[in-house]
């Protein structure tokens, strides 16, 4: 039971953004209770799944680690691991982009989202029968398993590098934009903020912290025909990164960061605007901005909403 639920759950959250990936071995890794999956590929047309008209030129996943509590799988945390999100994405020309394929994927999602709430509907208000009441009872105990999982999961990522070159938007012109982090943690805890099991309040709050560390965006002019990392292999692009790691043109200076989220588990919509569904509370030192050139930065973004 357990190794299908693994399963399913990587093939249905990670493997919609990752090439090849193989659960069929996931018993032995889970006897001693952790899965590690190497060197993911990610797919093209990754982020064009949420109609955006961007694709994934290159990039991949280092590493998956999932630490999964064997003999404390409803009680405990389970922990996912991400190292080396490294992704290389550009826009996609128009050539390229199907509009009909992309409507038609939006109105399929939409339809899931219909058809799991008729199904909740048709458990609540059809007459008490052996198969309403079953399927009642085990959509109850799905539901309660599946949210305390992903209420008390931990989520660490390392060493993440997202760039986007765009050499189609302006004719005759190229430049990339950066985002790189360090390293990212959300962590459950209780209402005074200590890590550990989620714990919700009276009011039917629950509570994460989030650790970012050295988020920094860079923005760099490129030569044409050259400085381009849209074609280079795994190995290459991570050299790439950790040569050039200091030559880039920074807007944002490496700045590190903390939260406190704290969200609204009902069921019912949120109709008051003085509480929210999710509310957010960051912590910052500073926000190290850097212009070099002020007239460069409005000059791209003019030629680009022209």
């Amino acid at each position: 039971m357990l190794e299908r639920l693994i399963a399913w759950v990587l093939n249905n959250y990670l493997g919609k953004y990752v090439e090849n990936l193989n659960t069929d071995q996931l018993s032995v890794a889970l006897l001693q209770g952790a899965v590690e999956l190497e060197n993911l590929p990610l797919k093209k047309n990754a982020l064009r799944q949420v109609g955006i008209p961007v694709e994934i030129k290159s990039g991949y996943i280092g590493k998956v680690k999932l630490q999964v509590p064997v003999s404390q799988f409803r009680s405990a945390p389970w922990v996912i691991c991400i190292e080396q999100l490294y992704v290389v994405a550009g826009p996609v020309s128009m050539a390229q982009w199907d509009e009909e394929l992309e409507e038609k994927a939006a109105q399929e999602y939409k339809i899931m989202l219909l058809d799991a709430l008729e199904a909740r509907w048709r458990t609540e208000t059809e007459s008490a029968c052996y198969y309403s009441s079953s399927y009642s009872s085990w959509l109850s105990y799905g539901t309660s398993f599946m949210t305390n999982i992903v209420e008390n999961l931990q989520l660490n990522i390392t060493d993440v590098h997202i760039r986007y070159e765009d050499e189609l938007t302006v004719p005759g012109s190229m430049f990339a934009m950066g985002i790189a982090i360090d390293s990212l943690e959300a962590q459950s805890c209780d209402d005074q903020w200590v890590p550990g099991l989620s714990k919700s309040d009276l009011l039917g709050h629950s509570f994460k912290l989030v650790q970012m560390n050295n988020l920094s965006i860079y923005w760099d002019s490129l030569d044409q025909g050259g400085n381009l990392w849209n074609n280079l292999s795994n190995a290459e692009l991570a050299a790439r990164i950790k040569q050039e790691s200091k030559g880039h043109n920074y807007i944002l200076s490496p700045v590190s960061a903390h939260a406190h989220l704290k969200k609204n588990l009902s069921e019912q919509p949120i109709r008051s605007k003085s509480q929210p569904r999710i509310f957010c509370d960051l912590h910052l030192d500073n926000v190290p901005l850097h212009v070099t050139d002020v007239s460069e930065i409005p000059a791209s973004f003019e030629k680009i909403f022209i």
